[in-house]
């Protein structure tokens, strides 16, 4: 049983990278991160680490054989992504309104608005439909929590579950870790600027990152629900499918190739990993 769970570790966290690129998974998860990174711009580690929160209070349950919880998001799919849409359309306003106070008209007496932050709740609510939409790759969780499950221990599988999450979310991770290191929030472009519209007559202003942040969210919304509408919520492109399978086969074959190295060594390089990114949030904040 050792053999076969050899590799489960490290199987399960490239699979969780796999399942990012995922039609099914990148569509939604990479949109929903994207477009709060957009309006938080500082402690964008500290957020990702609450987005990752609210996708694993989904998928380690359903690791770890919540069979329940799978079906459900399954068979109410459609309805979920009308929920979705709605719920991203409701954030793509609140982008634009900066909190309900950038986009309003401008008086003397009025500041000039700021960007709008995303709050925690708001960051984790969109970690937990990441999550629930992502479901449909859960079979993939599966095959890798099975490897744990057949080796009789608890601890494992949760292990296993914990390196699928993870993997699924490292990327972001990444990207947020040196865009903290080398402070790219301080670049122009990142920074932004406040924009005037006019709309019959009357001045409005709205701070560049809200504005793209809101057409991120308020693009995801209409996808979701015409998705919905059209009963095809598991719609993808072709060439999207594609890049999945290519990515599926290259890691495949890459831990095919690491099976040399013990199990144990990748568990703890990969919460040695998660605890630096965890340690750095720490520092931060006491500077």
């Amino acid at each position: 049983m050792d053999i076969i769970f050899s590799a489960s570790i490290i199987a399960a966290f490239f699979a969780g990278m796999v399942a990012l690129f995922a039609p099914c998974c990148i569509t939604v998860l990479l949109p929903a991160y994207l477009a709060s990174a957009f309006r938080e711009k500082r402690n964008i580690l500290k957020m990702t680490f609450i987005f990752f929160a609210g996708i694993a209070v989904i998928l380690i349950p359903i690791g770890l054989g919540a069979a329940g919880l799978a079906r459900l998001f399954r068979d109410f799919h459609r309805e979920m992504y009308i929920f979705g849409g709605l719920l991203m359309v409701f954030f793509g306003i609140m982008a634009f309104l900066g909190k309900g106070f950038s986009l309003i008209p401008m008086s003397r007496r009025m500041p000039i608005p700021e960007p709008g932050k995303m709050g925690a709740k708001a960051v984790f609510t969109l970690g937990l439909f990441s999550g629930a939409a992502t479901s449909c790759c859960a079979p993939v969780l599966a095959g890798a929590v099975t490897l744990a499950v057949i080796s009789g221990a608890f601890w494992k599988a949760l292990i296993v579950t914990f390196a699928y999450v993870f993997g699924m979310t490292f990327p972001l991770f990444i990207a947020a870790y040196f865009y903290e290191k080398f402070k790219l929030e301080n670049l122009r472009f990142i920074q932004g600027r406040i924009w005037k519209i006019e709309i019959s007559g009357k001045a409005f202003f709205v701070h560049s990152t809200n504005f793209f942040a809101g057409v991120i969210f308020l693009l995801m919304g209409a996808i979701f629900l015409t998705l919905a509408f059209s009963d095809n919520a598991f719609w993808s492109p072709s060439f999207q499918a594609k890049i999945g399978g290519a990515l599926n086969n290259f890691s495949q074959s890459f831990v095919r190739a690491l099976d040399i190295i013990p199990d144990i060594f990748w568990g703890i390089l990969i919460f040695a990993i998660f605890f630096y990114f965890l340690y750095y949030v720490k520092k931060k904040k006491r500077t």
